[in-house]
């Protein structure tokens, strides 16, 4: 179990790395030019999300391993 929630912490983060990335990148298109900048604070909101919810998903990992061995 604490495998696949490690796992997943870093599909989150992987995943969050992209989905900042492209929330980020914006095209203005004008009728003769295109126009390209980045959001830096929606990039960054994502990025802090996709983090938080990594982060959760390690501790939950580290506290059933603290959890199993215990019991030990």
């Amino acid at each position: 179990m604490q495998r696949l929630l490690r796992t997943t912490a870093v599909l989150i983060f992987a995943i969050g790395a992209g989905v900042g990335w492209d929330l980020g990148d914006k095209q203005i298109i004008d009728t003769d030019f295109i126009f390209r900048n980045f959001d830096i604070w929606l990039a960054l909101l994502s990025w802090f999300v996709a983090f938080a919810a990594g982060l959760l998903f390690l501790a939950a990992a580290r506290i059933l391993d603290l959890l199993e061995n215990g019991k030990q």
